[in-house]
């Protein structure tokens, strides 16, 4: 894809306004509140405003991070992709697998808190049984407006006017509260410090307070869908880091002036954290008074409250189905994980698991132990963004930055950011902290990662065969199982054992799929996989080669065959051939087997120069015309379909082409 002129001059085109661009952005992460508030209070007390400001200070420094990572790259993932760029694969899938637990968390705290907001409508709400209940259609909804494509691209507007209404009901919560329980003497009555809250309280609330900027990741995912200048990105990143945590700390003064901290059994509490730890904006409101606001104010908090905690679940498995997306074309999970709806190409599968573990988590109702797992996640993947973006400003110096995090320091030719130092060292400080204070979060988040790392590890290692490190990525065509415009029943695939069999091989399982579609009760299509090995003249072709060219054979069709056997009733079948020369032996498998058509790589030319006469390229020859490919377009008993590696700029699109007469065509994104 060829680089757009606005992006060339530094400048991501404009498409909304900044407003409606700060709303959209706004509605990824200003939903939180409705849960966070009451987990927060619950250890913070009194200093819950102070702590949300101290956490809302490192939220703008890590908006500052995503702003600058997320205009360099405008590719989904967040702190994964800023990974991937600035480390390796592996350091990548660590951040990648703790953001898949973060959206699991969100969705499960936005199913947990909507039955509870909805206790003014009927008290029923409030039953753990129903609250199981509500939570389930919570999450299926959301599953099943993301497989059918609902959510997504070309719906900021939609996710702007919800963002509005919970940014107005938030302001309103807080200008009501000015007048009708504006007494701030409470916010200090019971504060004994490092005592009531201790330390270890403060610490604890504070990597906790986390949680109300979850959803940072969701709207870095907005970076490859907006278009916006430079200087309204500078607009928008300040905006919302000053805006959104100044309303939460005033949420959370107005929630402890309506909901004091009292002597408790056990020493100071607020009933934020007990007994409206589910519903605590709810809980806020309802301390109004006279009464008929407070009832007033509670209907308000329901019919916004639920809509917006409905559509953060739903945005949330939004952002599950495009990062397991992103990690399977990363080959980072298996691509039967990341395979794409045929007609609305969503990650169907993905979804649904993690629809179901959404669901497990919802089942024990305990919003702290989520709090806990989601800061354990968070921090780790916050830490590893800022890192990120430090490193690429040193093995990246001269990279486009449409915007850039300001006040930097000299470090040899680059010039460091010291926003992104100060944030790298406070969350890794919270990382810490969540792995010696929050026992249970410490536990299944570390168990959550060994899992991941452990399925990566044997995935890369002995199914893929390929580098932990290293990037092998391959495009949407190896997920998606759409209908090309040409079929065949019977196709012939050489392979051989490079990083375009995948690609080759999804190409022919898509024509032999296209087909079986078409043709229906007439059995199942067929790919025969190839290998041919060249056998020089001085040996016999039955004669005994190297053990490690068999293996290299056998393991090149082993992993082309778990491509092919993707496609439903496509059948595959493997076989090793020896030739005297590679594109002989692939024309003689082709004419035995009767296929109907060759599907095979380009092949790069031999570097030999001085013409097809010595041996080099011939003048008239294109450039990904190699001597197997040459033979095989001039021999073949069949059609012949050529596919070349794409440029950085174009991918070449694969015609069918008659004998002797293949067609390359490049296909320009813009």
């Amino acid at each position: 894809m060829k680089v757009p002129n606005a992006a060339r001059k530094g400048k991501l085109r404009r498409g909304l306004g900044v407003p409606w661009l700060f709303a959209a952005a706004y509605s990824a992460v200003g939903f939180s509140i409705y849960f966070a508030l009451g987990v927060v209070a619950e250890r913070g007390l009194g200093l819950t405003p102070l702590i949300f400001l101290v956490a809302g200070l490192l939220f703008g420094l890590t908006t500052l991070s995503y702003v600058e990572g997320s205009a360099m790259f405008r590719e989904r993932g967040g702190s994964s992709a800023f990974a991937r760029h600035a480390f390796n694969e592996l350091v990548a899938f660590i951040a990648g697998w703790a953001i898949l637990l973060d959206y699991l968390i969100v969705i499960a705290l936005a199913a947990i808190s909507l039955p509870h907001y909805l206790v003014p409508i009927w008290a029923g709400f409030d039953d753990k049984g129903t609250e199981i209940l509500v939570a389930a259609v919570v999450i299926v909804g959301a599953c099943l407006l993301n497989i059918m494509n609902v959510t997504g691209r070309g719906r900021q507007r939609s996710l702007a006017f919800i963002a509005l209404a919970d940014l107005a009901l938030q302001l309103a919560v807080i200008g009501v509260g000015i007048f009708v329980v504006m007494h701030p003497d409470r916010l200090t009555e019971g504060i004994h410090l490092f005592s009531h809250p201790n330390l270890r309280d403060i610490i604890y609330a504070a990597v906790v307070a986390m949680l109300a900027y979850a959803g940072i990741e969701a709207a870095s995912d907005l970076a490859p869908d907006i278009e916006v200048s430079r200087r309204d990105l500078k607009r928008i990143a300040s905006l919302g880091a000053i805006a959104v945590p100044l309303v939460y700390a005033g949420m959370a003064a107005i929630a402890l002036m309506a909901v004091p901290v009292v002597a408790g059994p056990h020493g100071p509490e607020t009933a934020l954290g007990g007994q409206y730890i589910q519903d605590p904006v709810l809980g806020v409101v309802s301390a109004f008074h006279p009464h008929w606001l407070a009832e007033l104010m509670r209907w308000v908090v329901a019919l916004v409250a639920a809509p917006v905690l409905f559509w953060a679940a739903t945005t949330s498995m939004l952002g599950v189905s495009r990062h397991t997306y992103t990690l399977a074309i990363n080959r980072q999970i298996p691509s039967w994980l990341g395979k794409l709806e045929r007609k609305r190409a969503t990650p169907y599968v993905a979804i649904s698991i993690c629809g179901l573990i959404a669901l497990g988590l919802v089942i024990p109702t305990n919003i702290k132990v989520l709090a806990g797992l989601y800061a354990f996640g968070a921090t780790l993947a916050i830490t590893i963004a800022h890192l990120s973006i430090i490193r690429l400003r040193i093995t990246m110096p001269d990279k486009l930055r449409p915007f850039r995090i300001p006040w930097g320091m000299a470090w040899g030719p680059a010039e460091l950011p010291i926003p992104a130092l100060i944030a790298a060292v406070a969350s890794g400080l919270a990382f810490l902290s969540v792995l010696a204070f929050h026992s249970t979060a410490r536990w299944v988040g570390i168990g959550w990662m060994a899992f991941g790392l452990t399925f990566y590890v044997i995935y890369r290692k002995y199914v893929e065969g390929t580098s932990l490190t290293k990037r092998v990525q391959v495009g949407e065509a190896a997920l998606t199982k759409q209908i090309p415009t040409v079929e065949f029943s019977n196709l012939l695939v050489p392979v051989f054992g490079t990083k375009l069999d995948d690609d080759i091989v999804a190409t022919a399982g898509r024509l032999a799929a296209a087909e079986q579609e078409e043709g229906g009760d007439e059995g199942e299509s067929h790919l025969e996989l190839v290998y041919v090995i060249e056998v020089p003249l001085s040996l016999p072709l039955d004669a005994e080669l190297p053990p490690e060219r068999e293996a290299q054979a056998r393991r090149a069709l082993d992993r082309a065959r778990e491509v092919g056997e993707e496609y439903e009733d496509v059948e595959v079948s493997t076989e090793v051939i020896r030739a005297r020369k590679t594109g002989a032996g692939i024309v003689e498998a082709a004419r035995r087997a009767n296929s109907e058509a060759i599907v095979i790589g380009a092949e790069p030319p031999t570097k030999i120069r001085g013409g097809g006469r010595f041996g080099g390229i011939g003048a008239g020859k294109p450039a990904e015309i190699g001597a197997a490919t040459e033979y095989v377009l001039k021999k073949a008993p069949c059609r012949v379909l050529l596919t070349a590696p794409p440029e950085p700029e174009s991918a070449a699109v694969i015609q069918p082409a008659g004998r002797g007469a293949p067609v390359l065509e490049d296909d320009d994104d813009d």
